[in-house]
Protein backbone atom coordinates (compact mmCIF):
# COMPACT_ATOMS: atom_id res chain seq x y z
CA UNK A 1 0.00 0.00 0.00
CA UNK A 2 1.34 3.44 -0.94
CA UNK A 3 1.30 6.48 1.33
CA UNK A 4 -2.23 7.92 1.54
CA UNK A 5 -3.17 11.41 0.34
CA UNK A 6 -0.70 11.53 -2.57
CA UNK A 7 -3.64 12.49 -4.75
CA UNK A 8 -3.74 15.79 -2.86
CA UNK A 9 -0.37 16.84 -4.28
CA UNK A 10 1.11 18.40 -7.39
CA UNK A 11 4.28 16.27 -7.81
CA UNK A 12 7.61 18.02 -8.00
CA UNK A 13 9.52 17.66 -11.29
CA UNK A 14 13.13 17.02 -10.32
CA UNK A 15 14.22 16.76 -13.96
CA UNK A 16 14.65 20.53 -13.96
CA UNK A 17 17.42 20.21 -11.37
CA UNK A 18 20.84 18.81 -12.29
CA UNK A 19 21.77 15.59 -10.51
CA UNK A 20 25.47 16.38 -10.87
CA UNK A 21 27.80 18.94 -12.39
CA UNK A 22 27.59 18.52 -16.19
CA UNK A 23 31.37 18.35 -16.48
CA UNK A 24 31.91 16.16 -13.40
CA UNK A 25 29.60 13.26 -12.55
CA UNK A 26 31.25 12.86 -9.15
CA UNK A 27 29.99 16.35 -8.21
CA UNK A 28 26.55 15.11 -7.05
CA UNK A 29 23.64 17.42 -6.17
CA UNK A 30 20.76 16.87 -3.75
CA UNK A 31 18.32 16.32 -6.61
CA UNK A 32 19.93 12.92 -7.14
CA UNK A 33 18.99 11.74 -3.66
CA UNK A 34 15.26 12.46 -3.51
CA UNK A 35 12.27 10.26 -4.31
CA UNK A 36 9.26 12.08 -5.75
CA UNK A 37 6.67 9.50 -4.80
CA UNK A 38 6.20 7.23 -1.80
CA UNK A 39 5.91 3.89 -3.54
CA UNK A 40 5.20 0.72 -1.51
CA UNK A 41 8.77 -0.45 -2.00
CA UNK A 42 10.28 2.49 -0.08
CA UNK A 43 7.65 2.91 2.65
CA UNK A 44 9.65 0.96 5.22
CA UNK A 45 12.95 2.70 4.44
CA UNK A 46 11.82 6.33 4.19
CA UNK A 47 13.15 8.64 6.90
CA UNK A 48 12.22 12.19 5.79
CA UNK A 49 9.11 13.45 4.00
CA UNK A 50 9.21 16.93 2.44
CA UNK A 51 6.22 18.79 1.05
CA UNK A 52 5.18 22.36 0.32
CA UNK A 53 2.11 24.41 1.23
CA UNK A 54 1.99 27.16 -1.42
CA UNK A 55 -0.48 29.64 0.05
CA UNK A 56 -0.41 33.04 1.72
CA UNK A 57 -4.10 33.42 2.62
CA UNK A 58 -3.22 33.78 6.29
CA UNK A 59 -0.73 36.54 5.53
CA UNK A 60 -3.34 38.42 3.54
CA UNK A 61 -5.83 38.06 6.39
CA UNK A 62 -3.19 39.42 8.78
CA UNK A 63 -2.55 42.48 6.61
CA UNK A 64 0.89 41.40 5.40
CA UNK A 65 2.38 41.57 1.93
CA UNK A 66 1.48 38.51 -0.12
CA UNK A 67 3.89 36.38 -2.16
CA UNK A 68 4.75 33.54 0.23
CA UNK A 69 2.66 31.19 -1.90
CA UNK A 70 5.69 31.12 -4.19
CA UNK A 71 7.96 30.07 -1.33
CA UNK A 72 8.11 26.28 -1.76
CA UNK A 73 9.14 26.51 -5.42
CA UNK A 74 11.82 29.08 -4.60
CA UNK A 75 13.23 26.92 -1.80
CA UNK A 76 13.44 23.88 -4.06
CA UNK A 77 15.11 25.94 -6.79
CA UNK A 78 18.15 26.31 -4.54
CA UNK A 79 17.81 23.27 -2.26
CA UNK A 80 18.15 20.67 -4.99
CA UNK A 81 21.12 22.44 -6.52
CA UNK A 82 23.12 22.13 -3.29
CA UNK A 83 25.76 19.46 -2.93
CA UNK A 84 25.12 16.86 -0.20
CA UNK A 85 28.61 17.25 1.27
CA UNK A 86 29.25 18.91 4.65
CA UNK A 87 32.24 18.73 6.98
CA UNK A 88 33.55 15.17 6.64
CA UNK A 89 30.18 13.60 5.89
CA UNK A 90 27.44 13.64 3.26
CA UNK A 91 23.67 13.43 2.97
CA UNK A 92 24.31 10.69 0.42
CA UNK A 93 23.94 8.17 3.24
CA UNK A 94 22.56 4.66 2.61
CA UNK A 95 20.05 4.97 5.46
CA UNK A 96 18.85 8.57 4.92
CA UNK A 97 16.00 8.15 2.45
CA UNK A 98 14.25 11.38 1.42
CA UNK A 99 11.00 11.91 -0.46
CA UNK A 100 9.43 15.14 -1.71
CA UNK A 101 5.73 14.76 -2.44
CA UNK A 102 5.56 18.18 -4.10
CA UNK A 103 3.06 20.87 -3.17
CA UNK A 104 -0.28 20.39 -1.49
CA UNK A 105 -3.06 21.24 -3.94
CA UNK A 106 -4.65 24.34 -2.39
CA UNK A 107 -6.54 25.61 -5.41
CA UNK A 108 -10.07 26.76 -4.56
CA UNK A 109 -9.72 25.82 -0.88
CA UNK A 110 -10.26 28.02 2.14
CA UNK A 111 -7.45 28.41 4.64
CA UNK A 112 -9.29 26.14 7.04
CA UNK A 113 -9.63 23.43 4.40
CA UNK A 114 -5.92 23.71 3.57
CA UNK A 115 -5.05 23.39 7.25
CA UNK A 116 -7.23 20.28 7.52
CA UNK A 117 -5.45 18.62 4.60
CA UNK A 118 -2.01 19.61 5.88
CA UNK A 119 -2.73 18.22 9.33
CA UNK A 120 -3.89 14.91 7.87
CA UNK A 121 -0.70 14.55 5.81
CA UNK A 122 1.61 15.39 8.73
CA UNK A 123 -0.22 12.98 11.03
CA UNK A 124 0.04 10.19 8.47
CA UNK A 125 3.77 10.84 8.10
CA UNK A 126 4.26 10.75 11.87
CA UNK A 127 2.34 7.49 12.08
CA UNK A 128 4.83 6.03 9.58
CA UNK A 129 7.70 7.15 11.83
CA UNK A 130 8.97 9.69 9.32
CA UNK A 131 10.40 13.14 9.97
CA UNK A 132 8.20 15.70 8.12
CA UNK A 133 9.70 18.91 6.73
CA UNK A 134 7.09 21.41 5.57
CA UNK A 135 7.91 24.29 3.21
CA UNK A 136 5.73 27.39 3.54
CA UNK A 137 3.82 29.44 2.79
CA UNK A 138 2.71 31.71 5.57
CA UNK A 139 3.42 30.96 9.20
CA UNK A 140 -0.14 29.80 9.74
CA UNK A 141 1.26 26.42 8.63
CA UNK A 142 2.41 26.14 12.25
CA UNK A 143 -1.14 25.48 13.45
CA UNK A 144 -1.84 22.29 11.47
CA UNK A 145 1.75 21.15 12.00
CA UNK A 146 1.54 21.58 15.77
CA UNK A 147 -1.96 20.12 15.89
CA UNK A 148 -0.80 17.00 14.05
CA UNK A 149 2.14 16.50 16.41
CA UNK A 150 0.06 17.29 19.48
CA UNK A 151 -2.55 14.68 18.60
CA UNK A 152 0.10 12.06 17.90
CA UNK A 153 1.98 12.57 21.18
CA UNK A 154 0.67 13.15 24.71
CA UNK A 155 2.74 16.29 25.35
CA UNK A 156 4.73 18.43 22.93
CA UNK A 157 7.22 21.27 23.01
CA UNK A 158 7.72 23.94 20.37
CA UNK A 159 10.71 26.10 19.46
CA UNK A 160 9.59 29.04 17.35
CA UNK A 161 12.48 31.03 15.85
CA UNK A 162 10.75 34.27 15.01
CA UNK A 163 10.54 38.03 15.49
CA UNK A 164 6.87 37.72 16.47
CA UNK A 165 4.96 35.82 19.14
CA UNK A 166 2.16 34.82 16.72
CA UNK A 167 -0.52 34.56 19.40
CA UNK A 168 -2.96 37.07 17.94
CA UNK A 169 -6.65 36.28 18.42
CA UNK A 170 -8.62 34.86 15.52
CA UNK A 171 -10.34 37.38 13.26
CA UNK A 172 -13.94 37.74 14.42
CA UNK A 173 -13.21 34.87 16.78
CA UNK A 174 -13.27 32.38 13.89
CA UNK A 175 -10.79 33.04 11.10
CA UNK A 176 -7.16 31.94 11.45
CA UNK A 177 -4.27 33.90 9.99
CA UNK A 178 -0.48 34.01 9.93
CA UNK A 179 -0.32 35.70 13.34
CA UNK A 180 -2.53 33.26 15.24
CA UNK A 181 -1.03 29.73 15.10
CA UNK A 182 0.37 29.44 18.63
CA UNK A 183 -2.73 30.87 20.28
CA UNK A 184 -4.72 28.28 18.32
CA UNK A 185 -2.43 25.51 19.54
CA UNK A 186 -2.61 26.65 23.15
CA UNK A 187 -6.41 26.72 22.87
CA UNK A 188 -6.63 23.34 21.09
CA UNK A 189 -8.51 20.84 23.29
CA UNK A 190 -6.47 17.86 22.05
CA UNK A 191 -2.99 19.44 22.19
CA UNK A 192 -1.07 19.60 25.46
CA UNK A 193 1.91 21.95 25.71
CA UNK A 194 3.25 21.87 29.28
CA UNK A 195 4.09 25.16 31.00
CA UNK A 196 7.26 26.70 29.56
CA UNK A 197 7.40 24.30 26.60
CA UNK A 198 6.27 26.76 23.93
CA UNK A 199 9.53 28.61 23.46
CA UNK A 200 9.43 31.86 21.51
CA UNK A 201 13.02 32.44 20.44
CA UNK A 202 14.33 35.72 18.97
CA UNK A 203 11.30 37.86 19.74
CA UNK A 204 11.89 41.54 18.93
CA UNK A 205 11.03 44.68 20.84
CA UNK A 206 8.53 47.03 19.16
CA UNK A 207 7.18 44.18 17.02
CA UNK A 208 4.65 42.62 19.42
CA UNK A 209 1.63 43.78 21.39
CA UNK A 210 1.80 43.99 25.17
CA UNK A 211 -1.44 41.99 25.34
CA UNK A 212 0.20 39.11 23.46
CA UNK A 213 3.08 39.05 25.93
CA UNK A 214 0.55 39.03 28.76
CA UNK A 215 -1.30 36.12 27.18
CA UNK A 216 1.88 34.02 27.04
CA UNK A 217 2.83 35.02 30.57
CA UNK A 218 -0.57 33.85 31.81
CA UNK A 219 -0.06 30.59 29.89
CA UNK A 220 3.38 30.30 31.59
CA UNK A 221 5.26 29.93 28.30
CA UNK A 222 8.86 30.94 27.52
CA UNK A 223 10.04 34.04 25.67
CA UNK A 224 13.65 34.64 24.64
CA UNK A 225 14.05 38.25 23.53
CA UNK A 226 16.52 38.89 20.73
CA UNK A 227 18.44 41.43 22.79
CA UNK A 228 18.84 39.01 25.70
CA UNK A 229 19.99 36.22 23.39
CA UNK A 230 22.85 38.33 22.09
CA UNK A 231 23.85 39.34 25.59
CA UNK A 232 24.06 35.73 26.76
CA UNK A 233 25.35 34.28 23.46
CA UNK A 234 23.37 32.61 20.70
CA UNK A 235 24.55 29.02 21.22
CA UNK A 236 23.99 28.80 25.00
CA UNK A 237 20.63 30.56 24.61
CA UNK A 238 19.54 28.07 21.93
CA UNK A 239 20.60 25.12 24.09
CA UNK A 240 18.66 26.53 27.04
CA UNK A 241 15.62 27.10 24.82
CA UNK A 242 15.68 23.52 23.61
CA UNK A 243 16.00 22.15 27.14
CA UNK A 244 12.89 24.11 28.09
CA UNK A 245 10.96 22.87 25.06
CA UNK A 246 11.73 19.19 25.64
CA UNK A 247 11.26 19.09 29.43
CA UNK A 248 8.29 16.88 30.24
CA UNK A 249 7.34 16.38 26.58
CA UNK A 250 7.33 13.43 24.19
CA UNK A 251 8.26 15.34 21.04
CA UNK A 252 9.40 18.78 19.90
CA UNK A 253 8.33 20.78 16.85
CA UNK A 254 10.77 23.36 15.40
CA UNK A 255 9.58 26.19 13.19
CA UNK A 256 11.79 28.72 11.37
CA UNK A 257 10.01 31.96 10.48
CA UNK A 258 12.40 33.74 8.15
CA UNK A 259 11.38 37.19 9.34
CA UNK A 260 13.39 36.41 12.47
CA UNK A 261 16.50 37.02 10.33
CA UNK A 262 17.75 40.56 9.73
CA UNK A 263 16.71 42.02 6.38
CA UNK A 264 20.30 42.36 5.16
CA UNK A 265 20.44 38.55 5.17
CA UNK A 266 16.78 37.85 4.42
CA UNK A 267 15.07 40.68 2.53
CA UNK A 268 12.45 38.44 0.92
CA UNK A 269 10.03 37.91 3.78
CA UNK A 270 6.52 39.04 4.60
CA UNK A 271 7.62 41.32 7.46
CA UNK A 272 11.30 42.37 7.15
CA UNK A 273 13.27 44.04 9.95
CA UNK A 274 16.73 45.65 9.98
CA UNK A 275 17.52 43.71 13.17
CA UNK A 276 17.37 39.99 13.76
CA UNK A 277 19.41 36.82 13.70
CA UNK A 278 22.13 36.30 11.12
CA UNK A 279 21.89 33.73 8.35
CA UNK A 280 24.64 31.79 10.11
CA UNK A 281 22.57 31.70 13.31
CA UNK A 282 19.63 30.08 11.53
CA UNK A 283 21.86 27.53 9.82
CA UNK A 284 23.53 26.60 13.10
CA UNK A 285 20.15 26.33 14.83
CA UNK A 286 18.84 24.08 12.06
CA UNK A 287 21.85 21.78 12.35
CA UNK A 288 21.75 21.66 16.14
CA UNK A 289 17.99 21.07 16.36
CA UNK A 290 18.01 18.57 13.51
CA UNK A 291 20.41 16.41 15.52
CA UNK A 292 18.09 16.17 18.53
CA UNK A 293 16.16 12.89 18.76
CA UNK A 294 13.20 14.64 20.35
CA UNK A 295 12.60 16.84 17.30
CA UNK A 296 9.93 15.10 15.21
CA UNK A 297 8.77 17.90 12.89
CA UNK A 298 10.25 20.99 11.21
CA UNK A 299 9.07 23.76 8.92
CA UNK A 300 10.32 26.97 7.34
CA UNK A 301 7.88 29.80 6.65
CA UNK A 302 7.34 33.32 5.34
CA UNK A 303 9.72 33.29 2.37
CA UNK A 304 8.38 35.91 -0.05
CA UNK A 305 10.25 35.61 -3.37
CA UNK A 306 8.58 38.72 -4.79
CA UNK A 307 10.69 40.86 -2.47
CA UNK A 308 13.86 38.79 -2.50
CA UNK A 309 17.21 40.07 -3.79
CA UNK A 310 19.41 37.74 -5.83
CA UNK A 311 17.56 34.80 -4.30
CA UNK A 312 19.25 35.60 -0.99
CA UNK A 313 16.37 34.60 1.26
CA UNK A 314 15.41 31.56 -0.80
CA UNK A 315 19.02 30.36 -0.62
CA UNK A 316 18.96 30.81 3.13
CA UNK A 317 15.72 28.82 3.42
CA UNK A 318 17.31 26.05 1.33
CA UNK A 319 20.39 26.07 3.56
CA UNK A 320 18.22 25.90 6.68
CA UNK A 321 16.58 22.73 5.32
CA UNK A 322 19.95 21.28 4.30
CA UNK A 323 21.50 22.00 7.70
CA UNK A 324 18.50 20.42 9.41
CA UNK A 325 18.94 17.30 7.26
CA UNK A 326 22.64 17.26 8.14
CA UNK A 327 21.72 17.36 11.81
CA UNK A 328 19.14 14.60 11.34
CA UNK A 329 21.81 12.44 9.73
CA UNK A 330 23.72 12.44 13.01
CA UNK A 331 20.85 10.47 14.54
CA UNK A 332 21.68 7.59 12.17
CA UNK A 333 25.43 7.57 12.79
Amino acid sequence: MAFPFEEWFHPVDLSQYPKHKPTDQTDVRLAALVYTTVEPGILADLKVLIFGVPQDIGIQRNGGRIGASEGPAAIRHFLYRLTPFFYESSLDHPDLHLADLGDLNVEGLTLEEIHWRQERVVRAALEQGWLPIVLGGGHDIAFPNGAALGQHYDAIGIVNLDAHLDVRPLIDGQRAHSGSPFRQLLDHPDVFIPPGCLVEFGIQWFANAHSHWEFLREEEMSIFWLQDIYRSGFVPALETAFRKARQGTDAVYVTFDLDGVRASDAPGVSAPSPVGFSAEDYCYAAYYLGAQEEVKLMDVAELNPRYDQDGRTAKLAALVVAHFLAGALRRLE
